[in-house]
């Protein structure tokens, strides 16, 4: 009998990338179509038979647990690794794996990347091909930003590059953050400080394991975006969208308490959130994304954005290509394109912001 199935799950990164919005909020429950980032890995994991789950992370994510406790709610039986200090790739799993007594083959993953990787599948491969490492892989358009591995015919890893110069990579296929450890590979992990380093498990682990013969399994994914920009963001948003729309067959999706006005016009794909209003006159054009309790006011036109929960949009205003977090307010009148308003920030009513603006939460532009 196969033991019980544990996945770590790392976190605690700073969110450098999505700020000013992490600033109010962990990157970890951030939502993407209203749903906190680090709930679809569960939701993933859980379909496909794990239903124990440590979360790897810093002492920061007290956040996460109260948001998230003990996974009941989920199906999940979660638990926490703090960590007092950053462990690194390597060591963090270590820890985790220990903590929670895990057995057999170990399931890792990063915690900010949305993903719908068929782990049913990806265990299957990495079981019948006897790999002592197995990496989920994306194709994606930019590999230079990413690790990339060179596979032969078999999705067999012959060879990591971190980060390639542009135009040097042996593949368009990346590392998409889902691993499979046999316990061999977790007893590479040295106790002593050589582990505590960024990069440890990409740099020195991995390669390491491919020089001494050992079988790394590559596996493809079907869906994989790292949402930690505010582009890939809106683009993890979008992506989500348009497979809820396609599973329910309808481009605009409506949930309880939301309410529109017969005369407001929408186009394309939107999602309206619990409680949320779209008054007179008002034009979506997605993909957007409303949040619970958001509020487009009369006359005002928001296209290709997402608005937090109780954001509001004054009448009359413009939203395009934004993120409008939890409470901000757009002023009547006012103009916003491609901006990032963390939690509570506001434009005042008339006001043209600067493209690409970010005001950090609570920050009060043009009053």
């Amino acid at each position: 009998m196969e033991p019980e199935l544990t996945a770590i799950i790392l976190a605690g990164g700073a969110g450098t990338r999505l700020r000013p919005l992490t600033y109010a909020r962990r990157k970890e429950l951030v939502p993407v179509l209203n749903r906190p980032l680090l709930e679809y890995r569960f939701r993933n994991l859980r379909e496909h038979g794990v239903e124990r789950i440590v979360l790897a992370c810093s002492q920061g994510l007290g956040e996460v647990e109260a948001h998230f406790g003990d996974g009941e709610p989920l199906g999940i039986a979660l638990s926490y690794s703090y960590e007092d200090r950053p462990l690194g790739s390597g060591r963090a799993v270590k820890q985790a794996a220990r903590a929670a007594g895990a057995e057999g083959t170990l399931v890792v993953c990063n915690g900010d990347i949305l993903t719908n990787v068929d782990l049913t599948a990806m265990l299957d491969a990495h079981r019948d091909g006897g790999a002592a490492l197995s990496i989920s892989l994306a194709p994606v358009h930019d590999p230079w930003q990413y690790g990339v591995v060179e596979v032969d015919e078999d999705l067999r890893i012959r060879r990591f590059v971190e980060k390639p110069p542009q135009g040097t990579e042996p593949s368009n296929l990346v590392n998409a953050g889902t691993w499979l450890f046999e316990p061999d590979v977790l007893a590479r992990i040295p106790d002593d400080e050589s582990a505590v380093r960024d990069g440890f498990a990409e740099r020195v682990l991995f390669p390491g394991i491919i020089a001494d013969g050992l079988r790394v399994q590559g596996f493809v994914e079907d869906l994989w975006i790292d949402a930690g920009s505010p582009d890939r963001y809106l683009d993890a948003n979008r992506l989500m969208l348009e497979r809820v729309a396609e599973q329910l067959g309808a481009d605009v999706i409506g949930l309880e308490g939301s309410q529109v006005a017969d005369d407001a016009r929408l186009s394309g794909l939107v999602y309206i959130g619990r409680g949320a209003t779209v008054r007179a006159g008002a034009t979506l054009v997605g993909p957007v994304v409303l949040g619970e309790g958001a509020v487009v006011g009369e006359g005002a036109v928001v296209e290709a954005s997402v608005l937090w929960e109780q954001a509001a949009v004054g009448e009359s205003a413009r939203v395009s290509g934004c993120i409008i977090g939890a409470g901000a307010r757009i002023g009547d009148a006012a103009r916003t394109r491609d901006a990032v308003l963390a939690d509570g920030a506001s434009v005042a009513p008339g006001q043209q912001l600067p493209a690409g603006a970010r005001l950090a939460p609570g920050e009060a532009s043009g009053v």
